[in-house]
């Protein structure tokens, strides 16, 4: 039986994963605004048949205006909640109304993070609150949905997954001690492979609520 599989994002990294990830998989690039309780019940496959049930969610949304550096002081409350509080709370969203669907098989929810948010990174405060806010998220779910045997982790990546070149150049300048570890980073086709494993209650059925570091090894942040 094929897993069905839901990214939800625009851009990397949910579209690398999206391409590397196994099973019937349906990606939505909505704005934060778009999703509430019944974004999810409203979605359907190519083939129009409507969502009854899924394996596995990735959260990788992470709107423009989170991934721009923008001085704190120069951000109005309008700015804040459009780099942060909007898709903070469009992933609670997301999580409330994929919950009967992942209950339904048992699934598992993954939220994807930029290390921004353990590293910390100049003028990223937002996109470093937003990244917080949903690894926290991630443990939340997993203490609240572990009696349906249904588990919730957070995987955090290199900011070259999230932001551009030049942004994801300063951060790393701004705050790396050393290289990466493994003399590289991790490819999107591992970073997936370890997301399966996540979703994969033959080898996982004891693991929910971890959050786990995949940046080969230049921070090893916690």
């Amino acid at each position: 039986m094929s897993r069905d599989v839901l990214v939800v994002g625009g851009g990397d990294p949910a579209a690398a994963l999206a391409a590397e990830l196994s099973g019937d998989v349906l990606v939505a690039a909505p704005e934060p605004g778009d999703i509430d309780d019944g974004f999810v019940d409203r979605l359907a496959r190519p083939d129009g048949t409507a969502i009854d049930g899924l394996d596995l969610v990735v959260h990788a949304l992470y709107p423009e205006r989170s991934r721009t550096p923008a001085p704190i002081a120069a951000m109005t409350a309008d700015d804040w909640a459009a780099a942060c509080d909007d898709p903070l709370e469009a992933g609670i969203r997301l999580a409330r109304g994929a919950h009967r669907h992942l209950v339904a098989r048992q699934g598992t929810i993954v939220f994807c993070v930029p290390v921004v948010g353990a590293a910390g990174a100049a003028n990223l405060v937002a996109l470093a609150g937003l990244a917080e806010g949903l690894r926290v998220l991630a443990r939340s779910l997993a203490r609240s949905w572990g009696s349906d045997q249904t588990s919730a982790h957070a995987v955090t990546l290199h900011p070259s997954m999230f932001l551009s070149p030049e942004h994801a150049a300063a951060a790393v300048d701004a705050t790396a001690l050393h290289d990466p570890a493994l003399g590289r980073l991790p490819s999107a086709a591992e970073i997936a492979a370890v997301i399966e494993a996540l979703a994969d209650s033959r080898t996982t059925s004891g693991l929910t609520g971890a959050s786990l570091v995949m940046d080969g090894g230049t921070w090893m942040a916690g």
